[in-house]
């Protein structure tokens, strides 16, 4: 994946991969789903940094379209736990 690369675009199968799950009665289209958006997440979290820090720790750089693709991968994957009856966590 090149800098924002797939994860954007992995999003947006939510709402289909919700008509399947609906359709089917199935859930793992949805675990399929989460764990593509996590693998993307992983590899764009790896690579892109979000905030810019010199070499003393201050913040140089705030690259907030970043920080807004980290929010709705959050947003979905907490979605999707939600439909699995599954309690996200808030920390770790």
């Amino acid at each position: 994946m090149k800098r924002n690369g797939n994860s954007p675009k992995i999003l947006l199968k939510l709402p289909d991969v919700i008509v399947k799950l609906a359709q089917d009665l199935y859930p793992h289209p949805l675990c399929e789903f989460m764990y593509e958006i996590s693998t993307a997440f992983t590899e764009f979290y790896d690579n892109c940094y979000c905030i810019e820090k010199d070499s003393s720790g201050k913040i140089v750089k705030v690259n907030l379209h970043r920080l807004l693709l980290c929010e709705a991968t959050a947003v979905v994957m907490d979605k999707c736990f939600d439909i699995l009856g599954i309690k996200t966590l808030e920390k770790m």
